[in-house]
């Protein structure tokens, strides 16, 4: 059985990753590529009587191959490839967790085994044999990529322009959903969240005489963490929580609203989020599955 996304539990998507190693874009955060020190062998690679004391010969851990270390998912090792019989009627998202624009020949013949899938890329360049999902700032922190980028760019099997949000880059997604919903392209948002660093922009909520200042923010834990400019939004923006598999700071579920309230301004019901304020599995969202449908369909009314 080929191992699946956490997230993905109880949906109708499936991951496909047919390249080896790690994504060498190296987006920030990336919880695909995330490593961390295998808990199994405590980091040594090894498994044996030293490891407690005791005589006799070690082994390589069977967990990390000997490495020390683990991903949080899947990457590094070796392709992630279910089999069409696992997937059936499944949607197979390509390449979330690397971009289907590198080894673009393997990721096509690969998808061609199965009867749904889309690709992901955050390299401009949208030639594909089926729908694709953009993302248009791999790097939150720094300006989006905007449909002006290219002249006469096609965007007929585009699903969906995806946005990395974090608690500084507003400004930069304001101006990204003004662009992108203007050309009537969907833009799903996706907060980021952080495990080897605090959410930019952010800090501790203030303490006077052991008392938080701020009446609105109800945790009083080391947890959390607080705009420094509050003047929009005064309220913890992320807290320290497990996502899925892991620990992250995470968005609150009164941050993710405000920013959709406030981007939904701009950009209207083409804008919406990945997951929900309140769950983060497929099951629960269905933006991948709806917008799949729905791109299929225009692409068969403009041949």
């Amino acid at each position: 059985m080929t191992p699946r996304n956490p997230k993905q539990e109880g949906s109708n998507l499936w991951d496909c990753i047919p390249q080896k190693g790690p994504c060498p874009m190296n987006c920030s955060q990336c919880f695909y590529n995330r490593v961390s020190v295998c808990n199994y062998c405590a980091g040594t690679g090894k498994i044996g009587p030293s490891l407690i004391g005791g005589a006799g010969p070690d082994r390589y851990c069977p967990k990390c191959n000997g490495t020390g270390k683990v991903y949080a998912f899947y990457a590094g090792m070796k392709p992630l490839i279910p089999t069409p019989e696992e997937v059936g009627d499944g949607i197979v998202r390509m390449n979330c967790g690397h971009d289907s624009n590198l080894e673009r020949e393997l990721v096509i013949e690969t998808a061609k085994k199965y009867k749904h899938f889309f690709f992901n890329t955050s390299i401009p360049n949208l030639d594909f044999p089926g729908p694709v999902v953009f993302t248009a700032n791999p790097k939150e922190e720094e300006s989006v990529l905007l449909p002006s980028y290219r002249d006469n760019w096609k965007f007929d099997n585009l699903m969906f322009v995806r946005l990395r949000v974090s608690t500084s880059n507003l400004h930069y997604i304001e101006n990204a959903v003004k662009s992108w919903t203007d050309y009537k392209v969907p833009v799903v948002l996706t907060f980021m969240a952080y495990y080897n660093q605090d959410p930019p922009g952010t800090m501790k909520p203030p303490k006077q005489d052991g008392v938080r200042q701020s009446k609105k923010i109800k945790e009083w834990d080391d947890s959390v963490r607080i705009l420094i400019d509050r003047s929009s939004f005064g309220r913890v923006a992320y807290k320290w929580r497990i996502r899925h598999a892991n620990y992250y700071y995470c968005p609150t579920k009164e941050f993710m609203k405000y920013v959709l309230d406030r981007m939904k301004k701009i950009g209207g019901q083409l804008v919406t989020i990945c997951g929900t304020p309140d769950s983060n599995y497929c099951r629960d969202c269905k933006n991948c599955e709806n917008f799949y449908f729905l791109t299929l369909r225009h692409l068969q009314e403009v041949e």
